[in-house]
C-alpha cells in the first residue's frame, strides 16, 4: 500500500443557485471521505477515463461524466444531470469579505505565459469571471495549460480566438 499524506479539502459547489458545503479528505489509493449535510460518505474514485469516472459510494457504483462548461462543470449519470460551480470554500469566504470591506479588485488583462496556440476561449464578452475562474486554453509544447483570471471582472474585449498563434506576452482577454 503506498503512503499518500492526508488530504483536507473544504468546497463550496454551487448548484441551481444553491451552495453546498463539503468536506473532502483523503486520496490513498482513490478512497475519499466526503462530508455533506452533516454525514460522511466512503467514496472509491476510479478515473475510467479522461472526463469519466467510477465511484463506489457506500458500497453502490455510478458512472459520472464531467464536462466543463462557461457555467462551471456539468456532472451526469444515468440518475441525473446537474451543472456546479466547485470552489475552494477559503477563497470563496476571503474574496466575500474583502468585497464586503470595499477590498475586492477587479480588471485585468491576461497574457499569454508563454508561445503557443489558443485551444479554447471560456468565456465571452459581458461574462462576469471571478478570481480563479478559467479563461483561456492555451497549448504549448503538446501541452493544454488553462489560464485563469486573478482577479475576475467582467469581460470586455477578446483579442484572441480559438485556433490562433501567440507569442510570449501577447494579450488575450480584458477584463475590467
Amino acid at each position: 500500500m503506498a503512503y499518500f499524506a492526508a488530504m483536507k479539502r473544504e468546497l463550496i459547489a454551487t448548484v441551481a443557485g444553491r451552495e453546498v458545503e463539503i468536506s473532502v479528505e483523503g486520496g490513498a489509493e482513490g478512497r475519499w471521505q466526503v462530508g455533506y449535510a452533516g454525514e460522511v460518505r466512503q467514496v472509491d474514485a476510479r478515473a475510467v477515463r479522461p472526463g469519466t469516472w467510477s465511484l463506489i459510494i457506500d458500497g453502490r457504483a455510478y458512472l459520472v461524466d464531467l464536462d466543463r462548461r462557461r457555467a462551471g462543470t456539468a456532472l451526469s449519470s444515468r440518475l441525473a444531470e446537474a451543472v456546479a460551480v466547485i470552489e475552494d470554500a477559503r477563497k470563496k469566504r476571503l474574496a466575500a469579505a474583502a468585497h464586503r470591506e470595499g477590498l475586492a479588485r477587479t480588471g485585468e488583462e491576461l497574457r499569454a505565459p508563454i508561445a503557443g496556440k489558443v485551444v479554447k476561449v471560456e468565456v465571452a464578452i459581458g461574462d462576469v469571471v471571478v478570481a480563479g475562474q478559467g479563461v483561456v486554453v492555451l497549448e504549448a509544447m503538446k501541452m493544454e495549460n488553462e489560464l485563469v483570471a486573478e482577479r475576475g471582472g467582467t469581460v470586455t474585449a477578446i483579442h484572441k480566438t480559438a485556433g490562433q498563434p501567440i507569442n510570449t506576452g501577447d494579450l488575450l482577454v480584458t477584463l475590467t
